[in-house]
Parts: C-alpha cells; sequence; structure tokens
C-alpha cells in the first residue's frame, strides 16, 4: 500500500500566505481589546489590539453610552414571553445615530486605504507581539472613518515573503473591496424591488419585521453591493416582505427555500439589514452551543471539528490531564452552593468544601483525571476565601477592600439569585447554553437580571470569555428577561466586570455563529446527494489557521490533517503551518486507513442526518404541544405533584395532566418507554431541563431530572418531549476518529479491522491450562469445547458463530468461567443492557464476582447488587474507589458505555462482544480500544445493525465487524441445536443454514406442541383444524388471507384505537391470530407457551389493543434471542396492485429478519399473510416454494369452511 503522500501531491506554493480563517468568514471580525500593561509571553495566546477610533467615532460612541445610561435608569419590568411572541426592546436598540445629511435610507460611503486608523503605539506592541507568535492570525482592526469596524480581521493577508514579521515593521496587504462592500449600496426604490421580482402586493399583506420573524426565502438577487431577499412568513403564507442586505450581510450564506429568523428596519417601504441595524439567522433549526460559537474565534475548523470529535479525548490513548478542569468543576459548584444555600461565613464555606472534596462525584472526578487529591485539596481551599469574600460583598453588602480597591470592578448588588445552570435553547439565534449563574442585581437603583459566567483562571478577559457573556446577555434578553448586561467572574482574584454589548459584537457573534451553521449545513447537503460517490465526499471544512505551535497541541490535529489531504480547493503553501504538521503526523499512514476512517465519518453523518430528520427536533418550537402530541412525539399540558426528591444529583418530579386525563393514550403509550431520555419544557421556554423516563403509568409518569424544575417554575404548565441525545453519535465518532492517532493499540486495531489481518493462534495449549478447566468443559457438547479451546488459542480474535438454538449463550458464560478460572480480566459487552444483563444473571448465579457499569435504574433489578453504583456507595477517596474498580475482573458493559473512566486506568485481557453482529463498526471500536484480545460472538444470518440511512446502508454502514472479518481460519460455528424440531430445523436450513444445523437429540427432533395436558384441538372449523393440526408435518403452517384490503365491516371504523391501512398494518391478520389463539386457550395451550412476531411496529400496536392477555406481542428485532412453544409471525402488507418494493422500508425483503421470526418457534410456526403481495419479496417467495402445498392453507378455499363474517363476529365480541 502507498502511504499518504498527499500534501506533496495536492499541495502547491502560493505567492500569499493565507492567514485568515477562512474566504467565508471575512465578512465578520473578532473584536479585540489590547491591555498594555501585559506583554503576551505565551505564543499560544493571540496578540489583542487596542481600538484607537478617531475624534468622530469618540463623538458617537459617547453619544451612545449618555443614551445607554439614560436608559438604565429605567425600570423595566420583566414579562411573560413565549417561542413566538417575545420582547424584543433589547435588538431594537441596536440602531445607531446616523449622520443629519444621511439621503434617504442609504448612503455611498467609499473607504479607501488611507482610512485605516491604527495608531504607531498599537502596531509597535503588535509587531513585538508578533515576532514571538510566527503569523498574523486574526487580530488586526481595522478602524472606520464613520464608526468603529470590527468585521474584517479574517481577509487581512500577507506576502508569502513577508511572513515571518519582525519587531520593526508589519506589512498589511488589504483588499480594497473588503471595505467597499461594507455600506456602499446604490439607493434602491420600491419600484426597484418590484422591477426585480416582477410582482407586487398590497402592503398590508407585509411582515412585521421590527421583531425576530421565521420565514422562508421564496426568491434572491445578489450583485456587487447588496444581497435582495424576497421573504414569505413561515407560519403565514399571504404575507411577504422584501428586505436589502447590505454590509456584511450581503455575503450570509443564503438560498431560495432556506428558512431564516431576520430582523430588519423599515425605511421608506423597504426592509433593510446592514451592518448597523438588524439581524439574519441561517438555519435556525441548528442550535449551536455558546462554547462552539467563541471558539471559533480563534479557529472555525477547530471549532467544526469539536463539534463531533470533542469526545475523542475519552479515549484512553489520547486522555490528557484533567487537574485545571476537576479543580473548576469543583470550586463552580462550591460558589453555586453557596450562593444558593446562602453561605457566607469562611468556616461554612471551608466545612462545604472539605466535604465537597469527599463526596462522590468529586473521587469519580479526581479518579478519572488521575489528579492528586493533595493538590486539588490545596488549590480548593485557596478559593474558599475568595468565594466569602464575592458573597459578603455583593450579596450581603459587607464591603471587601480587596474587591473594592479594584476600580474597573462591578458596583452594583445582588439581590437574588435566579437560577443555577440556566438552560436555554434560543431558535430565534439559532444558539444554545447554559449560564453558570442567573443573578439579579440592583445598580443605581435599577433592578435587572444578569448572567454570571465564572473563570477559575487567571483574569485575561478574553474575545472568547466576553463573547460568551455577551452571547448568553443576547439569549436572556430574548427571553423576556430583563438584560442588557452581564458579569464575567475571574474568583481566583474576584476581579468581576460588567461587561455590555454594542451593536458590533453582537453582529460579528452571530455573523460567526452563520459561518458554523453554514458549515454543518454544508455537510448535511452532500449527506443527502442522491450520488452514492457525492455522499461520501470527505465534509467541507472552514480554512485552517496558519499557526503551526497551536495545531501541534491540538486533540484534533490528526484529523484535521486528514482532511487536509482530501480537499482540493485549497492551494496552501509549503510553509503553511498544517500542511508542514500534517507531513509528520500523517507520515506513516496507508491512504486506505484515511480512506476507511473518513469513510465512516461520513456514513455515522448520514445516519445521524436520518435521525435527526426523523425526530424533527424543529417540532418543538414550531409546534404546538398539542400539535406535537398528536404525532406521539410530546405528552402535554402537565404538572409536577408532590415533592420533588434529589437521587445522586438528579431530581425526581412525579407529572400528571393539568386537567386530570390519563397520561397513556393511544398515541402516547406505544411511543414513550421507560428509561428513555426526554426533555422538559413549558409554554415560554424549550428545555429547562431533561432527563430519564423511569416509570410510566395510566395516570402519571415519573421522570429523573437534572434538575429542580420547581425552584423557579413554581405552578407551571410543562411538556415532555422525545429528544434524540446527540451522546451516542458523539461516541461514535470519537470511536472511529481514535483509530487515526499512532500508538501500538491504534496500530494494531487498524491491521485487524482495516486490513482484514487474519487471527492467529497458539499451536498448541498448555497441558496446565487444559487441566484447569476440564471439569467445566464437562456440561458442554463437542462443538462448543471447541469452540471455547479456539478462543484460549487465539492471540489477537476469534469469532464464534452461534446459530439459532445451539445455545450460544451457555458457550459464552462457560468461556468466562474458564477465563475467569485462568486469572483473565474480561470485559462483557454487548448493544443493549437486556444482552449484558442476561449474560450476567447467568454469572450470578455461579456465584461469580463483577461489577456492572451503568445507571442502576436502566439494569436488571437482580443486578443493583452488583451495580458499580451500589458498590461504589461508601468510597470516600480516591484510593477506595479504585481498590473497588481494580479488584473486579468481570466488567459489564454495553458497547456505548465502554467510555468509562475504569478504562482509563485498565487494560483487560479478553473483550467479549455479545450478538456482535447487530453492532455496527464504529459502536464496537468502544471495549476494543481496552483489551488485549476479542473474541466476537454472533450470527451473520440474522439481524444486522440497525441502519435507518438507506443511503448509508448502501454504503456498507450495515456491515458489522463480525461480518467483515468471517471467515474459515477466523471462525468457529456452533452448529449442534436444542430448540427447533425436525421441521422447522429442515426449513430453516434449505433457507439460510445449507444443512450446518443439527438437532442435539431425538427428543427436540420430533417434539410437537401437543403434551399429556393438551387435548387435540376439536373445531367445527376444517381451516381451524388444519392449521392447529399438532402432526409433526404440519409444524409450519402458511395461512394465506388472500387481499384483505377491499374487507370492511363498519364497527371497525368507529373504533378509536383500531387503525389499519394494510400497508404497515391488518386488522384482518390480527383478528385471525386472535381467533385462533382463543382456539388455542380452549384446548389448554398457556400464553406463556404463544409468541406473535409482526413485521412492523404499527401491527404489533394493532394486536396488542385486541389481544389483552399476558401473550408477548412484539416485532422481530425484540424478539431475538428469545422462542416460544408456538410461534404466530403476520406480515401484514396487502396491496392489490403490484407496487415498488424498493419504496419499501426493506423489512419484509431482509432474508436476516425471516431468519429470526422463523427460528423463533419450537414446534409450530405459523404464517399469516396475503402470499400474492407477499410472494413479492425474494426472501418469502423462496420460503414459499420450499414449504409443501399441503401446508399452505387459503382461507378463500371453499373447502375449509372458513368465513369472514365468523372472524368479525369474533372481532366485534371481543372488542365489546
Amino acid at each position: 500500500m502507498k502511504k499518504s503522500n498527499l500534501f506533496q501531491k495536492k499541495v502547491s506554493k502560493s505567492p500569499i500566505a493565507n492567514n485568515s480563517q477562512t474566504k467565508i468568514n471575512s465578512f465578520f471580525s473578532r473584536t479585540c481589546e489590547f491591555n498594555k500593561s501585559k506583554n503576551i509571553q505565551n505564543e499560544d495566546v493571540l496578540p489583542e489590539v487596542e481600538i484607537i477610533n478617531n475624534p468622530s467615532s469618540d463623538n458617537t460612541t459617547k453619544k451612545r453610552k449618555r443614551s445607554d445610561n439614560s436608559d438604565s435608569g429605567s425600570n423595566s419590568k420583566m414579562r411573560s414571553s413565549s417561542f413566538i411572541d417575545i420582547d424584543q426592546s433589547f435588538f431594537n436598540n441596536d440602531v445607531k445615530i446616523i449622520e443629519a445629511n444621511k439621503e434617504k435610507n442609504m448612503v455611498s460611503k467609499k473607504c479607501s486605504n488611507n482610512s485605516l486608523n491604527i495608531s504607531k503605539e498599537t502596531i509597535n506592541v503588535l509587531s513585538n507581539s508578533l515576532s514571538q507568535s510566527e503569523c498574523i492570525t486574526n487580530d488586526i482592526i481595522v478602524i472606520n472613518n464613520e464608526e468603529t469596524n470590527l468585521s474584517h480581521c479574517h481577509n487581512i493577508k500577507k506576502n508569502d515573503q513577508k511572513s515571518k514579521l519582525s519587531t520593526n515593521s508589519i506589512d498589511i496587504i488589504e483588499s480594497s473591496e473588503i471595505f467597499n462592500d461594507i455600506d456602499d449600496c446604490d439607493e434602491i426604490n420600491a419600484e426597484d424591488l418590484d422591477e426585480i421580482f416582477d410582482c407586487d402586493w398590497n402592503i398590508d399583506s407585509q411582515i412585521n419585521l421590527n421583531s425576530f420573524q421565521r420565514c422562508d426565502v421564496i426568491e434572491l438577487q445578489k450583485n456587487s453591493k447588496s444581497m435582495i431577499l424576497k421573504v414569505q412568513q413561515h407560519t403565514n403564507l399571504k404575507t411577504f416582505a422584501t428586505v436589502t442586505c447590505s454590509g456584511f450581510w450581503k455575503d450570509v450564506q443564503i438560498k431560495e427555500g432556506d428558512t431564516i429568523m431576520i430582523q430588519a428596519k423599515k425605511e421608506l417601504q423597504n426592509w433593510i439589514v446592514d451592518n448597523d441595524y438588524g439581524y439574519i439567522i441561517i438555519q435556525p433549526d441548528t442550535l449551536i452551543s455558546s462554547t462552539t460559537v467563541v471558539g471559533g474565534l480563534f479557529c472555525n475548523r477547530r471549532a467544526v471539528l469539536s463539534q463531533m470529535f470533542r469526545k475523542i479525548e475519552s479515549l484512553p490513548h489520547l486522555t490528557s490531564s484533567q487537574t485545571v478542569l476537576t479543580i473548576g468543576k469543583i470550586v463552580h459548584k462550591l460558589l453555586q452552593k453557596s450562593l444558593t444555600e446562602n453561605i457566607y461565613k469562611l468556616s461554612d464555606i471551608m466545612k462545604m468544601a472539605e466535604d465537597e472534596l469527599q463526596s462522590k462525584d468529586t473521587i469519580f472526578m479526581l479518579y478519572s483525571t488521575q489528579s492528586s487529591f493533595e493538590k486539588c485539596k490545596e488549590e480548593v481551599f485557596s478559593y474558599v476565601p475568595k468565594i466569602s469574600e464575592f458573597i459578603q460583598h455583593y450579596v450581603h453588602g459587607t464591603k471587601q477592600q480587596a474587591i473594592s480597591n479594584e476600580k474597573n470592578n462591578f458596583k452594583g448588588k445582588i439581590s437574588e439569585i435566579c437560577d443555577i445552570e440556566e438552560n436555554i435553547w434560543l431558535p430565534k439565534l439559532g444558539i444554545k447554553g447554559k449560564v453558570d449563574i442567573t443573578v439579579e442585581v440592583k445598580i443605581n437603583s435599577r433592578k435587572k437580571v444578569m448572567p454570571i459566567e465564572i473563570k477559575t483562571g487567571r483574569p485575561s478577559f478574553s474575545l472568547e470569555h466576553r463573547g460568551q457573556v455577551i452571547l448568553y446577555i443576547m439569549m436572556m434578553a430574548l427571553t423576556g428577561q430583563d438584560t442588557d448586561s452581564g458579569l464575567l467572574l475571574y474568583l481566583r482574584d474576584n476581579s468581576i466586570r460588567e461587561i455590555n454589548c454594542g451593536r458590533a459584537e453582537k453582529r460579528d457573534l452571530i455573523l460567526l455563529r452563520n459561518t458554523l451553521a453554514d458549515y454543518f449545513t454544508k455537510t448535511k447537503n452532500i449527506i443527502f446527494s442522491s450520488d452514492l460517490e457525492d455522499a461520501l465526499k470527505p465534509m467541507p471544512l472552514p480554512e485552517p489557521i496558519n499557526y503551526y505551535n497551536s495545531c501541534l497541541k491540538c486533540p484534533y490535529n490528526n484529523l484535521c490533517c486528514a482532511y487536509l489531504t482530501k480537499d482540493d480547493t485549497l492551494q496552501l503553501s509549503d510553509s503553511h503551518g498544517l500542511v508542514k504538521l500534517g507531513k509528520e503526523i500523517l507520515n506513516e499512514f496507508e491512504n486506505d486507513h484515511i480512506d476507511f476512517i473518513l469513510k465512516w465519518v461520513s456514513l455515522l453523518q448520514m445516519e445521524e442526518s436520518m435521525q435527526s430528520e426523523q425526530y424533527i427536533m424543529k417540532d418543538i418550537w414550531t409546534l404546538t404541544p398539542e400539535k406535537r402530541e398528536m404525532k406521539g412525539k410530546c405528552i402535554s399540558n402537565l404538572k409536577v405533584i408532590g415533592k420533588v426528591t434529589e437521587q445522586y444529583d438528579k431530581y425526581k418530579h412525579l407529572f400528571v395532566r393539568t386537567n386530570g386525563e390519563a397520561i397513556s393514550t393511544k398515541s402516547i403509550c406505544t411511543e414513550f418507554v421507560q428509561n428513555e431520555y426526554i426533555i422538559v419544557s413549558t409554554d415560554t421556554r424549550i428545555n429547562i431541563s431533561s432527563g430519564f423516563i423511569i416509570q410510566i403509568k395510566k395516570d402519571a409518569i415519573t421522570v429523573l431530572l437534572n434538575s429542580d424544575i420547581t425552584k423557579r417554575n413554581a405552578i407551571g404548565n410543562f411538556h415532555i418531549d422525545k429528544y434524540a441525545s446527540t451522546n451516542f453519535f458523539l461516541t461514535l465518532f470519537a470511536n472511529i476518529g481514535g483509530l487515526l492517532y499512532d500508538n501500538e493499540v491504534c496500530r494494531k486495531l487498524r491491521s485487524i479491522i482495516i486490513d482484514r489481518k487474519p487471527a492467529t493462534f497458539l499451536a498448541q495449549l498448555p497441558r496446565s491450562i487444559i487441566f484447569k478447566v476440564a471439569t467445566i468443559l464437562q456440561s458442554l457438547n463437542e462443538v462448543q469445547q471447541k469452540a471455547i479451546l479456539k478462543c484460549l488459542a487465539a492471540k489477537e480474535y476469534v469469532l464464534i458463530k452461534g446459530m439459532p438454538g445451539t445455545g450460544k449463550t451457555e458457550t459464552v458464560v462457560t468461556l468466562i468461567e474458564v477465563l475467569f478460572k485462568l486469572g483473565f480480566s474480561i470485559i462483557v459487552t454487548s448493544h443493549t443492557h437486556n444482552a449484558v444483563d442476561n449474560i450476567l444473571l447467568k454469572l450470578l448465579h455461579k456465584n461469580m464476582d463483577f461489577i456492572r457499569l451503568g445507571s442502576s435504574h436502566i439494569i436488571h433489578p437482580l443486578l443493583k447488587n452488583k451495580s458499580e453504583e451500589y458498590l461504589t456507595s461508601n468510597c470516600t477517596s480516591v484510593e477506595e474507589l479504585e481498590s473497588v474498580y481494580a479488584n473486579k475482573n468481570i466488567v459489564g458493559v454495553t458497547c456505548f458505555g465502554a467510555h468509562h473512566v475504569l478504562f482509563e486506568k485498565r487494560t483487560f485481557d479478553v473483550c467479549i462482544v455479545d450478538e456482535s453482529t447487530q453492532v455496527t463498526q464504529a459502536a464496537i471500536l468502544g471495549p476494543l480500544y481496552y483489551a488485549n484480545k476479542f473474541i466476537l460472538v454472533g450470527d451473520p444470518n440474522q439481524l444486522p445493525p440497525v441502519i435507518k440511512s438507506k443511503t448509508a446502508r448502501n454504503l456498507g454502514a450495515a456491515e458489522s465487524l463480525f461480518e467483515r472479518l468471517d471467515s474459515e481460519n477466523n471462525t468457529v460455528a456452533l452448529t449442534v441445536q436444542y430448540r427447533m424440531n425436525k421441521s422447522i430445523m429442515n426449513l430453516i436450513n434449505k433457507l439460510t443454514y445449507n444443512d450446518e444445523l443439527k438437532a442435539g437429540n431425538e427428543s427436540i427432533e420430533n417434539a410437537t406442541f401437543v403434551s399429556p395436558n393438551t387435548r387435540i384441538p376439536s373445531s367445527n372449523e376444517r381451516w381451524v383444524r388444519a392449521v392447529l393440526s399438532p402432526a409433526l408435518d404440519d409444524s409450519v403452517i402458511i395461512l394465506d388471507t388472500g387481499c384483505t384490503q377491499d374487507i370492511t365491516i363498519d364497527f371497525i371504523h368507529k373504533q378509536e384505537n383500531i387503525t389499519t391501512d394494510q400497508v404497515c398494518s391488518n386488522i384482518w391478520e390480527a383478528a385471525l391470530i386472535l381467533y385462533l389463539v382463543k382456539a388455542l386457550s380452549q384446548i389448554g395451550i398457556t400464553s406463556e407457551q404463544i409468541g406473535i412476531i409482526a413485521a412492523y411496529k404499527a401491527q404489533v400496536v394493532l394486536i396488542k389493543n385486541l389481544i389483552n392477555s399476558e401473550i408477548e406481542v412484539n416485532t422481530v428485532d425484540q424478539y431475538q434471542g428469545r422462542d416460544k412453544n408456538i410461534i404466530f409471525y403476520s406480515c401484514a402488507k396487502s396491496i392489490k396492485k403490484k407496487f415498488d418494493k424498493m419504496q419499501d422500508t426493506g423489512i419484509l425483503e431482509d432474508q436476516r429478519r425471516l431468519t429470526v421470526a422463523v427460528t423463533r418457534a419450537k414446534h409450530k410456526l405459523i404464517i399469516i399473510a396475503d402470499k400474492n403481495t407477499i410472494s413479492q419479496y425474494t426472501p418469502f417467495m423462496k420460503l414459499f416454494n420450499i414449504i409443501q402445498v399441503k401446508n399452505i392453507i387459503n382461507v378463500n378455499d371453499a373447502s375449509y369452511d372458513f368465513t369472514w363474517e365468523s372472524i368479525a363476529k369474533s372481532l366485534k365480541e371481543n372488542m365489546c
């Protein structure tokens, strides 16, 4: 294979070294302030520049400040808000004072190079800093004659030959178009707009854009000076507006059909968004965290990568010291708790700090970050006096000299603690975030609400820190709170300043947010491409910064460089920092390895996008709760009753309907399940808290949330919505991205997974090992024993193919027992909690010691005493916690839960993955990182991994690692089965297993469902006797219903809980099953012996509504691993004419699902189907050709005495 030499091939020398973030970002800037009293020594801290205003700019600024001060004295009351209509006054005050000579609604302003106004002193300071920092990146401030212009840092370029700046000079190449575009717009009249769009409308039908409106772009025109949009209100298709976007807004990436949020000002008959007023939010339903937005101030590329790969640092080979972060978290919690509980005495806070250091959460953090307890204690205690001083000074009014002496410190007083970790989702801005502390303050006789952002490092008041506070201010103002400034607190020195936000800062942060949203959207556009080759193109990324030393320390540098090798659009010089770094860190990687990893990233993006499309998160803020409930995605109009109780830093809430109605309606009871992740909203706020459902009853639902929502919403109307958490995909992205790092673990996994290196085995096992385990192996058959011995001989990995009924679970349990006896450490994992618990329950019966990782409310009740929560509950030190984790040689965890701190400290001997054929390659990687050898157990002929994206499936996302590595050398098969009788076994052998399956004994082979306790069916109806025949040769029956599409009975359509479409649900197949189940009951067959499988979930719901018994009804997927004496399989689909099965979901076309359904039956299999419809699917056509004609019963054959009227009568009686 060729080594990765794509840097040499794709990168060419450029006459200009591009030091901008990206050309697309050229319209926004980094708002900078340079503290002249401090010298920058660390090259990772980019130089900041002092803003020098010219006289005219000073006057404008002063006027604006006086206006702000006059407003600050007014007491504006906080009022209630809603998602749709909210007070916009904070944003309506953005208009700057416009010169008296401004003509009409626009003035053409020409900015030349002479308009740069940067002081000589600033340039000298900047040059001195740049000599240590290698290059300009993003921090040059351009000053306009009319105003302080803060929006062009990213487009400043310098000659490649002059890229190394001395302390005596600085070379800036300015592109005149950067400045000419700002406000250089020709005058546009209403007539011009009509001519552009060739239409007009009554002024009364226009949208009022003075406040934020959600609109769809229906037409768009661009010229060199402006972008003109015709927009339509999202909720009222008869209202329109034309908006002229100039300045930086003309370059916002918008296309026809996009949904945007927009606020504008009206001049004459035209709506205007320019540098002085208005906002456009693109892709508003993409909520980007505030930390991600401000992270883009330094590097857009890193901000985009961190959105996907931020969990990569939790992998064992990439874990870095987190001591500072740990101390920060503890100090945050101390201050928050002291404020909420009104604790301010030094001794009391010190006691609280001691308790916090011994708390389970802190011990867990210290263990996971490998931090010294003593060092952490010393650091935390150093903050205690600062916390006491802060609370006494700002809450109790007892002035502290150290705080008072700092002239720039905030002068107000905190009058109320409103919230801790206030969660804000704001589609109006396309941003989300959590505010450390929300307080009400009193300053100059005015009360207002302010966010406090806590920092524990040195006071820097950096761009990122101030930007974060400004975003919180903007978000809180739009939630209806009286907020126009915020507080930035550096607790180390109790430096706290009020952060005010001007128009320029707010504008530039929104433009930055738009740039990131544009890249996230570009990725989605590629993913949904119908062209498979386009769909696999690596995602586009912003242009990299030219800053070698920062890139060297970036946790995403390997991925960043890998994407650079695939980017044909960039032409960077060989001297560019990232180009040089890429040559160093990717030198040992094969091209095939890079291609494989980036392909899997694309596949995961397809699947993630498909999931987000299905959940449609925007429904939460665009539809009413009642409409969301009709879609089965919400439980609306709830109130909290009883006392909220705390459980391990989570809060247990009991909800009931506000109107007393039942919780479980037909749409809810099937859509919401126990342990499901949900969010809670109010009528005016989205996602005030999130958590898990722990119990659902007919009249109540119990939820474990991250916060007590009643503290700020004592009397509230709450709504619970489904939420597709991003944590799952973040873990998968980290697993795949982790392969792109160069260490022993990753090299081994790349060779196995990507190169498919064959497994190797010891030539012979030592006799001592055979002797030790001989007794344990006696209970197994010869094939099972051979499988276990091959596992012991394997050096890197081995595969066990467990065919249906072959005792796979028993083999796995015995294998674990053998490994445990030999002193090996073992990870037991699978894709579901149930699969892991099934194995651990059997280990429990064998009195084997283990620990089960995962939330206690999710795992099996019998395993509570083996749960992590139980075993670590009494740990009061890191040493005690480490002892618990280190002394357990068997650890049970799901593949998704494998990013656990326990594994960061230990490497296990063996990892056993049960049901591995249902796990994606990305998910299975999680536990494999932590083991020297792995054993995959599964059956590639049964259910594959669930992949919802059809494109991703077609491109290989459904290929499991077992399937990828399966070969005669690597695999040992279990072929002796103990479940199915001869007839069912012969059917599945011909259908799937090529006669590999053998019956374990004659008793299994000849078993039927009739026992001494049952009677032979004696029904007068010949069709019933034929279907329920106990003869061995009649163990498999096809009950052909014919087309049921036109069969109608009036009373069925009057039943509210009965819906049927003959495609995914079929009332007549359900009615037949009900009829036959009654007949079986009459001859002594119990509910436990019967299982009902349906191809579609809708059919499952329908059958459950009809059959009120303990019979298990479920989909094929849910039935894997289970079996019953008698199985009914309902196919549901019945259509008169031929249809395009390519448009179908693929369930009936999947032979693996049919294999699972057939092999769930021990003694009797009854398949109910419209044979003509189902025969169009290849697996069923093959099945029908195998089954004897006598075992296919057509109900429309008059010889069977069958009538639909008798079935309908029985159905009606059951409903009544």
